[in-house]
Parts: structure tokens; sequence; C-alpha cells
């Protein structure tokens, strides 16, 4: 019996540290906040190190991750089926991962936070591992300050 409680001592005790594991690691998960204020946004650094943006394609919510480095919105082709987005043009893209045959279309609306866009070019890319990418066609519509882990989006004065 003594070795019984033992046994069921230790399993308790990886148990108690698995689960305050957890508990730490789910805190660390949440999602950054985003600050809404007059005409502006800020946003904090997630986890993976990227900035993330709520948002909709023409009407249909969106979580975007911010890429300075897209020079057009990009989105997955399962998220363009979702909105019933067509493809207008062929086109070949210059990737991270390098050359990507997708299209282009054009939404009506695309939001970000508190700003809004009416005729928007959106590329679709077949292999885009997240729904959205907010590229520069969009980003250059705003003023955009990063300061450390934070980063604030304003109107344009």
């Amino acid at each position: 019996m003594n070795k019984l409680g033992g046994i069921f001592l230790h399993v308790g005790i990886w148990l108690g540290l698995g689960l305050l594991a957890y508990v730490f690691f789910l805190r660390q998960e949440a999602p950054p906040t985003q600050v809404v204020g007059s005409g502006q946004i800020e946003l904090g650094r997630a986890r993976d190190g990227h900035f993330h943006i709520d948002g909709a394609i023409q009407g249909v919510p969106v979580r975007f991750l911010i890429d300075t480095g897209a020079s057009t919105v990009s989105i997955s082709q399962e998220l363009a089926r979702r909105i019933g987005l067509d493809c207008e043009m062929q086109s070949t893209f210059r990737t991270a991962n390098g050359a990507v045959q997708g299209c282009i279309g054009r939404v009506a609306r695309l939001e970000f936070g508190p700003f809004g866009i009416d005729n928007a070019a959106v590329a679709i890319l077949p292999n885009l591992t997240s729904d959205a990418l907010l590229g520069m066609n969009a980003l250059r519509q705003v003023r955009m300050e990063q300061e450390a882990n934070r980063l604030r989006l304003s109107v344009v004065e």
C-alpha cells in the first residue's frame, strides 16, 4: 500500500505541474488587446512575433496578419470561396517562399479596426497559411507608428 501511495503522489505532482504549465501557456496565447480610439487603434505584438487585427471582407469577419512586406492584401482560396470572391485576373506573386501562381479579385468593402476601404484589390493565393494578410495597398491608407511591442494605426491627417 505504501508503494501505491508513492505512485499516486508522483502522478499527482506531475499532473499538478502539467496543469500549471497549461494555464501559463494558455494565458500566453491570449490575443493582444486592441485599443480603439477615435480614428486610431493600438495593437500589441502577438506571441508569434507579428501584429494581428480584426476586420472584415465583404462583411465576413477576418483576422488579418499585418504584413508590411506584402504589396497587396492577400487571402486564402478558402476565404475567397466563403465571401464569394471570383478571380478577375491570373497573376504570379513573389512571396517569401518564392513565386506563386494566384489571381486578383476586387472586394466592395474591406475593413480593419476602425478603417475601411472601398473597391480594394485582393490577391487570392492557393496555399496561404493564414486566412488573410493585410498588405500595403490597405496599410498605406493609414499612418503606422511602432514603438517596441505596440503598433498604432491612425487616420492620415
